[in-house]
């Protein structure tokens, strides 16, 4: 029974941690703390730009589904050096949907020049703390898992997790850029 509970945890949550996270952050969701975040015009949108902690699996896969899907999309690291390939089970769930990653290059978020018109999208809250710390102004924010059949701020980080979570993870980030692809037309 533990080994079943721990492997449900891990599968669906990465850990118990994250699943201690990803209450946290429903909970204030179903509050209203980040209704905000959807309130987005989305007819003012013509680039999304997705952020996460390294720029190899949540956000350069964001960037990729969506421009399979046409859209003008680009990705960015809070904490990545920049000039690293993708992580393999990125480019691997990527690949299983059609779309080639193999050529993903990590950016540092310092990179980062704004364009009018500009989405940014970030995975989870502490991404969100980060950017509002910079110098840089931020318009229009929004968490990627907020558009989610179960919408939350938080999408925790699948870098260190088991396969199971990793898949599950980039099937939230595919579902959203779906959605938001409904919103954009």
């Amino acid at each position: 029974m533990r080994n079943a509970l721990t492997r449900y945890i891990n599968d669906n949550f990465s850990s118990k941690r994250g699943l201690i996270v990803a209450l946290k952050y429903k909970l204030l969701y179903l509050f209203g703390f980040y209704r905000v975040y959807q309130q987005i015009d989305f007819n003012t949108v013509s680039r999304l730009v997705f952020v996460c902690s390294g720029n190899i699996c949540r956000s350069p896969f964001g960037e990729y589904i969506a421009k399979a899907k046409g859209l003008n999309a680009v990705s960015y690291g809070l904490h990545c050096r920049g000039g690293d390939k993708a992580d393999p089970r990125a480019i691997h769930e990527a690949s299983i949907r059609g779309v080639d990653m193999q050529n993903h290059i990590t950016r540092n978020i310092s990179e980062y020049k704004l364009k009018t018109g500009d989405l940014i999208l970030v995975m989870e809250p502490q991404h969100l703390q980060q950017l509002n710390a910079s110098k840089v102004k931020y318009e229009r924010v929004t968490f990627v898992p907020i558009w989610s059949e179960h919408p939350t701020p938080y999408l925790h980080d699948p870098f260190t997790t088991n396969d199971v979570f990793f898949s599950r993870c980039e099937s939230v980030v595919e579902h959203c850029v779906n959605k938001i692809q409904t919103l954009l037309d």
